[in-house]
């Protein structure tokens, strides 16, 4: 229904104008790829286009960015902020000055009235110029923060070369790589892709993501799977692209209107906390105005005919308006919210919205990623290890080549080295071995090494070949760099730092055939690559058509007896991986991580190539495998790699447990890695973790006459508690009941009594969020015990396990998948808690899209950025609480704002209008002058606090809470009255 609904608009707007003639390609999706190179200018798609054709291109059309926003008018904007809040009750005060001049004036009309309503025209003129100013000014900043963060896109161009470039210099033909985490830049005809799916939701809103094909498969350009279009994400594979349109011209651009809007009216807390604050003070004008008309009707007026005058009486209801409303706090607000901006953005931090810095105050928990966020993400590979006790320590120092093209005779010295440290062959000592000199005496072939392939070998050859990690040319940039995922570079480091290999030679050589690339949910990933032809035998006793099968991920996931059955001795041979073998390869695994090593193992397998073929020939469009083989894999050994914390993350943690934050680790890593690592950074510390223990849950049954599991809850080991699951909740289901809800109330509208109704909630809606969680209670009693949950365990928690997990005061969820990731942030909301979560990669979206903050780093992917409200520039996880740290100090100074306005401002100013009206004392001022001086005095003494620094405490204060009013805090003003 979607896209046919876009396709009618595309029809309408193409009748309506033109489309350049030389984009309007017709059937780019069935057209010959001979023929849509034709007319694309391109010659090879090896080869993509040359600088001077993309010169041209650019010259013919133009930039590939669509037809930016339109800012909201200047005259739209002052009209808005001339005729609401606080303006709309000065205009109210200027008409009944007007009238006290004419006609209640009459017939001796007094000048200094008609001055006052002028005065109060002049002031609602100038309020509003101001407040469109600072509006205005904040729309700068943050698009001048978007600006910071340029989107890149990797091209082939001139000669093959692979280069990223800013995505705004893409030209029709121009060939783009995409893979996981992209967006993709424009629209584009699929020629190449592995595993390839995009979501297009944004465009069609279809969720569910589609898998790419090479060939058409529908006559509709929308419906085909050989195109992608502006604006999808790449979920998962890899691929590349023709660009068939830029700019206005894409599919979306040329229906802008479904996705730009100058709309920037969000309502946010802060804007219902100001309307509130309005509210209140509206409210207590009207009591004021009614108390001063009644007393002058039932007293004045009757016993002191000639005391007050009608007309005196009007002025001094005016001098009420003027003296209650606190002019200066729209400014205010507006110009603390700029202020705080700006100053976030020295700490290498850009919001996306001003209002988003609100959240900032309320926040009463992090969960945060671990590699990137609390970790440097500068992986290194530090140990190889096989079989039981095999173990190789890469050597700090980098092994250098005289020419780095004779990879063979490297590669073999390798492996004789590899093999003469590991002690698992017969031999020399390792420490009378030296690699140079090795090198420089004794030159081995590769193919002399295949008659005896030992599992270091097959390892180091499995980090070249089950790797991502591509070198490419940056933009202006003389040199090639390396990017990919932090653990592929790690590898491919390892392989050609470490020991000189040439990477890109060895996948030359072993072509790459099919793959199944990485995901957060499977937690490994396959590749298939064509075996060297040799006149010797290879790793497993290949043949020249024999594929060979690497897999690699989580030792826990892929170590499994549905996938692995046998394993590779430190001699090369095949043996059965009994229970008690993969037991000790596990308690390895343990042994490392509890240092905060990252494991990943490495498993192979060989099949023959029609074998493959015909696999992938049968595998569904849903095989989480796409193709590959499920089992049959041999264990050839495993990679530590190690990723030290940032030096800043221990004392961020600790500046956010004062502030009564709690930090959660929420990670895909192993429990044991997981507490490792959270120990050193101060997520687990040592008054709870060391002192009293750690909290864990084990499924062990099922309850017989319910039928339901049975869950043991732990602590250190021990049992505590035997808990009866009952019914999980699922949150999904909350969401139809709202639906079927919602069409209820649809149809009880047409009713004439719902009019009512509905217009409370209208109006309501301004005031409190509709959408609002349970509010937290700040006295809430935490478990004094860590808590390690696995991602496993989250499937099946009940309510109870969820309030018992979330109670605890440190928490660390291990193993978890994005799904985990936006259930925890679910629970936790639905607990009171005002949750910010940390993401970098495509699965986080939906968690940071929920949380009440998501914060994305720079270095993540394009569809984390966003969906988060804010973009940490560093990747640091101490730029979070320093960011908390200032939003406390935005709430601060708008209390000091508050504070002043009413009781050292407003209550001061109106309380000379009733001793001149109740006790006859004469004003000081003239309503005249008064209201000069209630202006200028709001005004400037506002904007003079809104720039204060923070105070040294302004950390060791518990969250603000959520909905609760902090402008409108009447125990405070009533203290701060007392005091004046």
């Amino acid at each position: 229904m979607a896209s046919n609904t876009i396709s009618i608009q595309l029809d309408n707007m193409q009748k309506q104008r033109p489309i350049v003639s030389d984009l309007s390609l017709s059937q780019p999706h069935k057209m010959p790829l001979d023929e849509l190179c034709s007319q694309l200018n391109l010659r090879n798609v090896r080869s993509g286009l040359t600088t001077l054709q993309v010169h041209e291109a650019q010259a013919k059309y133009g930039l590939n960015q669509p037809a930016p926003v339109p800012q909201p008018g200047y005259i739209r904007l002052f009209f808005i902020q001339a005729f609401t809040g606080f303006n709309a009750l000065l205009w109210i005060a200027a008409i009944f000055a007007f009238l006290a001049y004419e006609p209640f004036g009459w017939p001796d009309p007094d000048t200094t009235n008609l001055g006052l309503g002028v005065v109060l025209g002049i002031v609602i003129i100038a309020n509003a110029v101001l407040n469109v100013y600072q509006k205005m000014k904040s729309i700068k900043i943050i698009r001048s923060f978007a600006q910071i963060l340029p989107k890149l896109t990797t091209v082939r161009r001139n000669n093959g070369c692979e280069q990223q470039i800013p995505t705004e210099g893409l030209v029709p033909g121009d060939i783009i790589l995409l893979q996981t985490g992209d967006k993709v830049p424009a629209d584009c005809r699929i020629i190449s892709c592995d595993s390839l799916k995009v979501n297009n939701a944004e465009l069609t809103g279809e969720s569910k993501p589609v898998k790419c094909t090479l060939k058409a498969t529908n006559d509709h350009l929308l419906e085909t799977s050989n195109m992608v279009f502006y604006s999808a994400l790449v979920v998962e594979g890899r691929g590349e692209g023709i660009v068939v349109a830029t700019g206005d011209q894409t599919v979306l651009g040329r229906v802008s209107k479904l996705t730009r809007s100058s709309n920037t009216d969000e309502i946010t807390g802060l804007h219902r906390e100001v309307n509130r604050f309005i509210l209140f003070v509206l409210c207590c004008t009207v009591i004021s105005i009614i108390v001063i008309w009644i007393s002058w009707i039932v007293w004045l007026n009757p016993v002191y005919p000639n005391y007050i005058s009608f007309n005196s009486n009007v002025i001094n209801s005016v001098g009420m308006i003027v003296g209650f409303l606190p002019v200066g706090l729209p400014s205010a607000v507006t110009l603390v919210l700029v202020i705080v901006a700006k100053y976030m953005s020295t700490q290498q931090v850009l919001v996306k919205s001003l209002q988003t810095i609100e959240t900032f105050n309320s926040v009463s928990m992090i969960c945060t990623d671990k590699t990137g966020t609390l970790t440097q993400n500068k992986m290194s590979c530090t140990h190889l290890l096989w079989d039981t006790d095999g173990e190789y320590q890469v050597p700090i120092t980098t092994v250098v080549t005289a020419d780095k093209r004779e990879w063979k005779s490297v590669f073999g010295t390798l492996v004789r080295h590899l093999s003469s440290v590991s002690g698992s062959r017969p031999g020399t000592p390792a420490d009378s071995i030296n690699v140079t000199d090795s090198m420089q005496t004794r030159r081995l072939e590769i193919d002399e090494i295949r008659t005896k392939a030992t599992p270091h070998r097959d390892l180091v050859l499995g980090a070249c070949l089950c790797n991502n990690a591509e070198k490419r040319l940056q933009e202006n940039a003389q040199h090639l760099t390396l990017s990919g995922d932090a653990a592929d570079v790690a590898l491919y480091n390892v392989c050609e730092t470490k020991f000189s290999i040439d990477v890109e030679h060895i996948r030359q050589r072993y072509r790459r055939v099919h793959c199944l690339p990485f995901n957060s949910s499977n937690k490994f990933m396959i590749v298939a690559n064509q075996m060297s032809p040799s006149k010797h035998q290879s790793i497993l006793n290949n043949k020249s058509n024999d594929i060979l099968i690497t897999l690699k991920g989580a030792t826990d996931v892929v170590l499994t007896p549905d996938k692995c059955l046998t394993y590779k001795t430190s001699a090369g041979d095949i043996k059965s991986l009994t229970d008690d073998i993969r037991q000790r390869i596990i308690q390895r695994q343990e042994e490392m991580g509890r240092d905060g090593y990252r494991i990943i193992a490495m498993l192979q397998q060989q099949v023959d190539k029609n074998v493959l073929d015909q696999m992938l020939m049968n595998a569904s469009s849903d095989d989480p495998y796409n193709g590959l083989p499920k089992d049959g894999y041999t264990f050839i050994g495993l990679f530590c790699l190690l990723d030290p914390p940032r030096e800043e993350v221990p004392d961020a943690v600790l500046k956010a447990r004062q502030a009564k934050i709690r930090v959660a680790m929420v990670t895909g890593d192993h429990p044991t890695t997981s507490i490792a690592i959270g120990r050193q950074v101060n997520i687990l510390t040592s008054e709870i973790y060391q002192m009293n223990g750690v909290d864990t849950v084990q499924l062990v049954g099922i309850d017989m006459p319910s039928g339901r599991p049975i869950v043991q809850l732990l602590r250190n080991g021990n049992l505590l508690e035997t808990h009866i699951l009952g019914t999980v909740n699922r949150l999904e289901e909350s969401k139809k009941n709202s639906t079927k809800i919602r069409l209820t109330n649809d149809e009880e509208n047409r009713t004439p009594a719902s009019w009512i109704k509905r217009a409370w909630e209208y109006i309501n809606f301004y005031f409190s969020d509709p959408k609002s969680t349970t509010e937290r209670d700040v006295k809430q009693v935490l478990i004094p015990y860590a808590m390690v949950v696995k991602g496993s365990d989250i499937a099946y928690m009940d309510e109870y396990m969820w309030t018992w997990v979330l109670s605890h005061q440190e928490l660390i969820f291990a193993r978890t998948s994005p799904e985990h990731k936006l259930r925890i942030v679910m629970e936790c909301q639905r607990r009171g808690e005002i949750v910010a979560v940390t993401g970098d990669g495509t699965n986080d979206a939906p968690a940071l899209k929920r949380a009440d903050l998501g914060v994305a780093m720079q270095s993540g992917s394009d569809i984390a950025k966003e969906a988060g409200d804010m973009v940490l520039m560093d990747n640091n996880f101490s730029s979070i609480v320093k960011a908390i740290e200032t939003g406390r100090l935005l709430s601060d100074n708008l209390k000091k704002v508050a504070i002043y306005l009413l009781p050292g401002g407003s209550w001061s100013e109106i309380w000379p209008v009733f001793f001149n009206t109740w006790l006859g004392i004469p004003l000081a001022l003239s309503a005249f002058q008064a209201t000069i001086f209630c202006m200028m005095n709001d005004v400037f003494m506002s904007l003079a606090m809104v720039s204060e620094k923070a105070e040294k405490d302004i950390m060791r204060r518990p969250p603000a809470i959520r909905n609760k009013s902090h402008l409108l805090n009447l125990k405070l003003l009533f203290h701060a009255y007392i005091i004046i």
